[in-house]
């Protein structure tokens, strides 16, 4: 497969939003891509800004072009990964373990690191690799793949390259897709490499749930905070449904990717996950599905860092402005119902 490039654009501007997503992106709450363009067609029609915003979007558009070129025809499942100057053996064991004995699979790679690793010997693996010279975010890489291969798949996988699958895990989640079909996500049991649970099945959370977990995890309110949002008064052992699941593994239906939408690209990096979770909660169910394991480094929690933290208050801080702070009824409501499946 070969590489595709996208062109460079100058540093100090945003990359433009994705082509024919005015309806696939935000959701019912946030008209934020379909505004680019609208704010492009209410602009004086000899604006420079005008011609730069067409001549971006014509690009992106190219680029999705490409890359559903790049494709099979069809596939059960399209897995895709961003990359930002990931370890070589890590993106190898990463393609190798999404092979399936039980179903057709296709690799999509969106590499954003800047300059673009060499990725030949991703290529050559059969896996189709995009480099878009410059950080474009984790949502909006995936949200090229997925808006690529629109038609070509019955299922989007969104998948971390820290990742361990055991015993086809993708063809064991396809299965349990095809056996709920009114599921939209779902996601496996995750472990940490050294054997222990990780809790990513969650509830929507609130302001008060972030104070908790961030600032006052050492409190005796903090941690039973906690433990109401992570779901600690359950064993993980039973097929559940859950309004937050985490985007380290996320298997998606088409068809109801196709209504609800793609990543809301206003999250740069971190609670993109759980936008998606949420809209596709509104129309389907999201499940976990204990019978599927992964192993999970989940290098966030493992090297914390200041930036990382600050990429979270941000994506935490414009996800509640878009759905609210204190007062939402809608996710009260949801995240009554997922507690009262175990009462």
């Amino acid at each position: 497969m070969p590489v595709i490039a996208a062109l460079a654009m100058p540093p100090s501007r945003q990359p433009p939003a994705l082509p024919q997503r005015s309806a696939l992106l935000a959701g019912p709450r946030g008209d934020f891509t379909s505004s680019i363009a609208d704010n492009h067609r209410r602009s004086e029609p000899s604006t420079t800004r005008h011609h730069e915003g067409y001549d971006e979007l014509h690009e992106f558009d190219q680029l999705i072009d490409d890359v559903r070129c790049a494709l099979p025809a069809r596939v059960d499942a399209c897995v895709s990964f961003v990359l930002f100057e990931n370890d070589r053996q890590e993106v190898i064991n990463a393609i190798a373990q999404v092979r399936s004995r039980t179903v057709t699979t296709h690799v999509v790679i969106i590499d954003n690191s800047v300059p673009p690793m060499d990725l030949s010997f991703a290529a050559a693996m059969g896996a189709t690799v995009v480099a878009t010279n410059q950080n474009i975010g984790y949502g909006r890489g995936h949200n090229i793949a997925l808006a690529a291969s629109r038609g070509r798949c019955r299922y989007n996988i969104v998948m971390n390259t820290d990742l361990q699958t055991q015993d086809d895990v993708i063809g064991g989640m396809v299965a349990f897709m095809d056996r709920h079909g009114d599921a939209g996500l779902a996601m496996p049991r995750v472990r940490y490499p050294d054997g222990s649970l990780q809790r990513l099945c969650r509830l929507l959370p609130d302001p008060a749930d972030i104070v908790a977990r961030r600032l006052l995890h050492r409190t005796k309110w903090g941690q039973e905070k906690n433990r109401q949002y992570e779901f600690h008064n359950w064993n993980y052992d039973t097929v559940a449904e859950f309004p937050f699941l985490s985007g380290c593994f996320m298997i998606l239906r088409r068809e109801t990717l196709d209504q609800v939408g793609y990543f809301d690209e206003r999250y740069f990096l971190y609670a993109e996950d759980l936008d998606l979770s949420r809209r596709i909660r509104a129309v389907s169910r999201t499940l976990y599905n204990p019978d599927e394991t992964v192993v999970h480094e989940y290098r966030s929690k493992a090297r914390p860092s200041l930036k990382r933290v600050r990429y979270a208050m941000v994506s935490l801080s414009k996800y509640f402005f878009k759905w609210g702070w204190i007062v939402d009824p809608e996710r009260d409501r949801i995240n009554r119902a997922a507690i009262e499946q175990f009462r």
